[in-house]
């Protein structure tokens, strides 16, 4: 070595994290066009840490269409994925958000989505049970109609017929409690031999994917 030569200082590494991205995007294609878009914003804002975004198809149609589109949009990103070069690019979920309802085709378009492996959130009889769950357990086999005005009697912000926006801040807290009371349900549903039957919501399964990919990536201390 030549004399006088200084040997440069191995740079610290003291106070550097790895670089991460590690946003999940959920497609949610659903029958509704502020109800469902809306909440499930607000429950990747409340939820999320910051790590989970949504992007809403809303107002997509009847269940067959609804997951037809889903089945599609699933098709679609994943080719794009596997000519993309960034690695974080496969980490996005694809949902199908659609209720019982009044619907013809609902048996079909579960089994539909199985085939093409798309995640759904399916309420019997409407997505209303899912916020009325945070309230109160819930085993009425009333219609929407009527579940509809039982959760405008709950939630005073609450208007089916001008609107119908959950108040979100209301029930934000009580999520555990309804994911209780929602995975009863459909414990119950399935010991009658009715598995999906009212009132039943597996809206349930999605939050907690919300929930849960927020927490996935929390930096450690």
């Amino acid at each position: 070595m030549a004399r006088g030569r200084s040997i440069p200082a191995a740079p610290s590494v003291k106070g550097v994290t790895p670089k991460i991205d590690p946003k999940v995007e959920i497609y949610i294609v659903c029958e509704g066009q502020n109800t469902e878009p809306q909440y499930f914003t607000s429950c990747a804002q409340a939820y999320g840490s910051g790590l989970v975004i949504i992007r809403p198809i809303p107002a997509a149609g009847a269940p067959m269409t609804l997951v037809s589109k889903a089945a599609e949009l699933k098709a679609t990103l994943l080719a794009e994925r596997r000519r993309s070069k960034d690695s974080y690019d496969c980490c996005f979920r694809v949902w199908a958000v659609f209720d019982r309802d009044e619907h013809p085709r609902v048996d079909e378009a579960l089994q539909m989505a199985r085939d093409h492996k798309v995640d759904v959130a399916f309420s019997n009889p409407c997505f209303e049970l899912w916020p009325v769950l945070h309230i109160e357990s819930y085993g009425s086999q009333s219609d929407r109609h009527a579940l509809q005005k039982y959760l405008s009697g709950l939630m005073p912000n609450y208007d089916h017929q001008y609107g119908a926006i959950v108040d979100f801040d209301q029930i934000k807290d009580q999520v555990d409690s309804a994911i209780s009371r929602a995975e009863a349900l459909l414990v119950q549903r399935e010991l009658e031999g009715v598995p999906l039957g009212a009132p039943s919501t597996t809206v349930c399964a999605l939050v907690k994917k919300i929930i849960e990919n927020g927490k996935r990536w929390t930096p450690r201390s």
